[in-house]
């Protein structure tokens, strides 16, 4: 999140901590608190708010599927990883 392309957009602190960081990912809220990116207010306002949730598998690859024990934190209605 320090990266170059991104240093501007870590304004506080509290924005690099692992436990928010993993609340955000797991509510699909931006990581950054930004507006969405979009060129006039009924775009921006249609996207307000977290990612709506799926729990379809058909537009995930294979491979992820196929060894969903290891990923099962890629799966959908998971968000953590196991430590370790």
């Amino acid at each position: 999140m320090r990266a170059y392309s991104h240093n501007d957009r870590v304004r506080f602190s509290h924005y690099l901590n692992p436990e928010r960081i993993q609340d955000v990912i797991c509510r699909g809220t931006d990581l950054f608190d930004m507006l969405p990116e979009e060129y006039t207010f009924r775009e921006i306002i249609g996207k307000l708010g977290p990612i709506p949730r799926s729990y379809s598998a058909v537009h995930l690859p294979s491979h992820l599927i196929e060894k969903a024990e290891s990923y099962k934190y890629l799966l959908p209605g998971n968000c953590v990883r196991d430590s370790g």
